[in-house]
C-alpha cells in the first residue's frame, strides 16, 4: 500500500497506447483483453486510497493529454477525493522545460505532506 504517488504523463489504458509498443508485451487487446485490463490504471480507480498528483502536458506528444482526462474523469465519477491535477499548457514529451521543474516541487510537496 503506497500513502502518496504521482504519475507523470501517465497511460491510463494501455489499449488506447501505441499498439506498436504494447503489442509485443500485451499482445493486441482483441486477441488478449485480460492482459490489456490487468496493466491498465484506470481500472483499479476505485481501489485508490492514497494521495494521488498526476501531472501531463497538453501537446505531449508520447502520451496523448486524453489519457489523463479519461483517468480524471474516473476519478470523479469514483468520487475520489485525494487527487490533484497539474495540467502544463506547452510541455511535450518529458524535455527538460520550467514546467518539469514546477512537477518536481508539487512531487515533494506530496510526499513531505503524505509520507
Amino acid at each position: 500500500m503506497f500513502a502518496a504517488g504521482a504519475a507523470l504523463r501517465p497511460v491510463s489504458d494501455w489499449a488506447l497506447y501505441n499498439h506498436g509498443y504494447t503489442s509485443d508485451i500485451l499482445n493486441v487487446p482483441q486477441t488478449d483483453p485480460e492482459a490489456y485490463r490487468k496493466s491498465s490504471p484506470i481500472y483499479f480507480a476505485q481501489g485508490l486510497k492514497g494521495a494521488l498528483l498526476i501531472c501531463h502536458g497538453m501537446v505531449d506528444t508520447n502520451v496523448e493529454f486524453q489519457d489523463t482526462v479519461r483517468l480524471v474523469q474516473k476519478l470523479i465519477e469514483l468520487r475520489k477525493e485525494n487527487w490533484q491535477l497539474a495540467v502544463y499548457p506547452v510541455e511535450t514529451t518529458a524535455s527538460w522545460n520550467p514546467q518539469l521543474a514546477d512537477e518536481y516541487k508539487r512531487i515533494l510537496a506530496l510526499f513531505e505532506k503524505n509520507l
